[in-house]
């Protein structure tokens, strides 16, 4: 089965932290190519390991989990 939710939150994660960085390398006028280079390396460190966290906070199985840790 394909993990979805897994797939679209590290997607979301590591655009916005991309686009974060992006846009503040230019705004700081930084019109390199290591601007891009900088928000990569900040996508891999920082948005794949959010988007991991988020994803085993919102997983599908969780709500049974707290089910039967309850009993």
């Amino acid at each position: 089965m394909f993990p979805h939710l897994r797939v679209l939150l590290v997607t979301l994660w590591a655009s916005c932290v991309a686009g974060v960085v992006v846009i503040a390398g230019l705004a700081q006028g930084y019109y390199d190519w290591l601007t891009f280079a900088w928000a990569l390396v900040f996508a891999v460190s920082i948005g794949v390991p959010a988007g991991m966290l988020n994803w085993a906070h919102l997983r599908p199985d969780r709500a049974a989990e707290m089910r039967s840790s309850r009993r």
